[in-house]
């Protein structure tokens, strides 16, 4: 029964039974490996005016290929800055856009834009930063504010 179609454009996806755990492992999985083949193709952007909508992005970034989808960001919660993520139907519309459109001037403010990024692991570099930093400061405290030299193993002044 499994890649069968039971209705036009409707397939039966039949599998092992999986423990709520199990499943929600592999959800997360699934979760990860489509973001991280849509990741090439989405564009963070940011700063650009408050006042602008889907179809005022759509507009701006339509010239450079077919855009799959445009989501703007929650304005309420942010710090007033409009973020939005254009995602494009292929890698290499993205690039041109991203290419042409950085550092771009929309009434008076500069377009930042940015390949989006995994969460989850945008979340363990930060994680990464933090510790490192936290090691750094733990070392300075330490060493009453020497650098260990990794070539030497002697200290320096820092």
């Amino acid at each position: 029964m499994n890649d069968r179609e039971v209705a036009p454009g409707v397939k039966l996806i039949v599998k092992s039974a999986l423990k709520k755990a199990e499943r929600k492992l592999e959800k997360m999985r699934e979760t990860i490996r489509y973001k991280a083949s849509k990741k090439r193709c989405n564009l963070f952007v940011k700063n650009f005016p408050n006042s602008w909508t889907e179809d005022n992005l759509r507009d701006l970034f339509k010239t450079f290929g077919e855009i799959e989808n445009i989501k703007l960001g929650d304005r309420s919660r942010s710090t007033g800055n409009a973020y939005a993520f254009v995602c494009f139907k292929e890698p290499t519309d993205a690039a041109k856009a991203k290419q042409n459109l950085q550092n771009h001037t929309v009434d008076g403010k500069m377009l930042m834009i940015n390949y989006y990024e995994i969460k989850e692991i945008r979340q363990l570099h930060m994680e990464e930063a933090r510790d490192k930093a936290d090691w750094e400061k733990y070392q300075a405290q330490q060493t009453g504010g020497l650098k260990w030299n990794d070539l030497t193993s002697q200290p320096h002044l820092a």
